[in-house]
């Protein structure tokens, strides 16, 4: 599918990343021998296959007297991929994906509504209408780490996201269609497992909720600046 999905506005600045001194900021130099500036991250994980000083940053300029970061990190190069490190990005793709019918396992769902809260407590990423009626609900998990083309979730410890999939399980239980939709935010995976050696409780958990009648799903995207587009859309799930 080469139509694009989402798309920036406004331009994009090229910046070579410096350093990382906290989990949302990056220092980045965007002129050589200026002072690197402060730039906005909003995907907190490790990146460790992603962040390493001296790769190029592709930044969003923010005009906000407010902030105290004047540029959001959009994208960093890994050789000739530019990896998205926006993980909000991800509900974005995943419902305009269903919207188009662009991925088997949503065919002629519609998207009802963001974050709808879930029966017994708590929230998830999407509410959809499914096509022989009833509710279907959806969560969308962001990943960028990728290693000889195994793509792994989560790149640190996740207690929200274990807290997630027993969320999911729960509403399988009842008899309530449940997804769990892996958006890998580059297109060089050819498959998904969860991250066994970071999380392993996580990893343990996809593997019972998976036969206990959540649907677990993946997809790749790619960013060609400025446009998203999907790259593959039935990534396989290994539950190892």
């Amino acid at each position: 599918m080469a139509d694009a999905l989402l798309a920036h506005e406004g331009p994009l600045v090229a910046g070579v990343a410096v350093d990382r001194p906290n989990r949302f900021v990056l220092r980045v130099r965007f002129d050589d021998g200026a002072a690197p500036e402060r730039v906005y991250l909003g995907d907190p994980g490790a990146l460790t296959t992603v962040l390493e000083p001296g790769r190029v940053v592709l930044c969003e300029p923010v005009d906000d007297p407010d902030r105290a970061t004047g540029y959001d990190a959009v994208a960093v190069r890994v050789g000739d991929v530019p990896v998205s490190v926006k993980p909000a990005l991800a509900n974005d793709l995943v419902e305009r994906l269903i919207a188009r019918d662009a991925l088997p396992a949503f065919e002629g769902y519609d998207a009802v509504r963001r974050e709808p809260a879930l029966p017994d407590h708590g929230r998830t990423d999407l509410l959809l209408d499914a096509p022989g009626g009833g509710d279907a609900y959806v969560e969308v998990k962001s990943c960028t780490h990728v290693e000889d083309g195994v793509a792994k979730f989560p790149d640190s410890p996740t207690e929200r996201g274990r807290r997630h999939l027993r969320s999911l399980a729960d509403l399988a239980a009842d008899g309530v269609e449940s997804h769990l939709v892996f958006v890998v935010q580059r297109p060089d995976a050819a498959v998904v497992r969860p991250f066994r050696e970071v999380d392993p409780a996580f990893a343990d958990r996809l593997a019972r909720v998976a036969e206990r009648g959540v649907s677990v799903h993946a997809v790749a995207t790619a960013f060609d600046p400025p446009r998203y587009r999907l790259a593959d859309r039935s990534l396989p799930v290994e539950f190892v």
